[in-house]
C-alpha cells in the first residue's frame, strides 16, 4: 500500500510514526523554533529546513516540498490511501475533491486544542457532506494543541488506515455520518480542483505568510543571490511557485512581500 501523508506538522509528527508502508511526505511549511514544542520529531537542528525533507531523511520515506493546489494536487495519483493532516480548509476541500474524484481513500485529522477529529472517506460520503466553508473559527494560532490530544488522534487515524470508515471520531466519540444530498462534491461539482483558492495563506501556528503569484523564479533568484531549488533571503523564503513571509501580520507580510519581491 502507497500512503501520501499531506502536512508535516503537529498532527503529522504524531501520525507517522505508526506508519510502516510505502510513504510519500509533501509539506510546504519550514520548522520554526515555535514548532519545537509541539511537533516533537524536530529538533533545534532542523530550524530553518523543510518539514518534508527533514522528515523524509529521517524515515527514509520519498517527499516533495509542495503546496498542494489544482496543478501539484496530481502529486496524489498513485496513492492508495492518502492521510491528511495540514491545517486549513481550502486543502482539505481540494483533496477531498480530487479523491472523490479519483476513487481514492483518504483520512482527514484535525485538532484545535483539545478538539480532536478523525474521519475516513473511503466512498460512503466525502468530507464536503460534513464540513461548509466556514471563516473565523478556533485556529491552532489562537487556542493552540493539547499534545495529548495530538497523540491520541495519532493512534485512532493509524487505526483507520486498515479499516472500513466508522464514521467521525470528534473529541473521544465516534459520529455516524451519512450522505448529504445537497453536496456539491457528491454530485461531480469541484470547484477547488478548478482553481478556486485563497492568494494569501497564514500557516497555523507559525509567523509565516504565504504568497502564490505569476513571477519569474530566475530573476528573483538572481537579484536576491540565491541559489538551488528554493533559497533563504532574510524572512523570506522563495521558492519557484510560491514565496513565504515572516511577518507579525497580513499587511506586514504584504508590505514586505511588495518591497523584495517587486509584485
Amino acid at each position: 500500500m502507497k500512503i501520501v501523508l499531506v502536512g508535516c506538522g503537529t498532527t503529522g509528527n504524531h501520525v507517522l510514526p505508526h506508519l510502516h508502508e510505502d510513504v510519500f511526505l509533501i509539506d510546504r511549511d519550514i520548522v520554526e523554533r515555535v514548532n519545537l514544542e509541539r511537533q516533537p520529531l524536530f529538533s533545534p537542528a532542523d530550524i530553518g529546513k523543510a518539514k518534508a525533507e527533514v522528515l523524509g531523511k529521517k524515515f527514509g520515506f520519498s517527499y516533495a516540498v509542495a503546496d498542494l493546489d489544482c496543478e501539484s494536487i496530481s502529486l496524489l495519483a498513485d496513492a492508495d490511501l492518502v492521510i491528511e493532516c495540514t491545517d486549513n480548509l481550502e486543502t482539505r476541500f481540494l483533496i477531498n475533491e480530487y479523491c472523490v474524484k479519483n476513487k481514492i481513500p483518504w483520512i482527514y485529522t484535525g485538532i484545535v486544542g483539545k478538539r480532536g477529529r478523525v474521519m475516513k472517506v473511503d466512498g460512503d460520503y466525502c468530507f464536503r457532506c460534513v464540513f461548509s466553508e466556514v471563516k473565523g473559527l478556533d485556529t491552532c494560532s489562537t487556542v493552540g494543541v493539547d499534545l495529548a490530544a495530538a497523540q491520541e488522534l495519532g493512534n485512532i487515524a493509524a487505526e483507520e488506515v486498515q479499516r472500513k470508515s466508522r464514521g467521525l471520531w470528534a473529541n473521544g466519540s465516534w459520529v455516524k455520518i451519512k450522505r448529504n444530498e445537497d453536496c456539491p462534491v457528491c454530485h461531480g461539482r469541484y470547484a477547488y480542483l478548478e482553481g478556486k483558492k485563497e492568494k494569501i495563506v497564514k500557516f497555523c501556528g507559525s509567523s509565516r505568510y504565504q504568497f502564490k503569484g505569476n513571477f519569474n523564479f530566475e530573476d528573483v533568484k538572481e537579484r536576491l543571490h540565491g541559489s538551488g531549488e528554493w533559497f533563504v533571503h532574510k524572512d523570506f523564503y522563495v521558492f519557484k511557485d510560491r514565496v513565504l513571509v515572516k511577518a507579525e501580520n497580513e499587511k506586514e507580510a504584504k508590505k514586505k512581500f511588495t518591497e523584495v519581491i517587486g509584485m
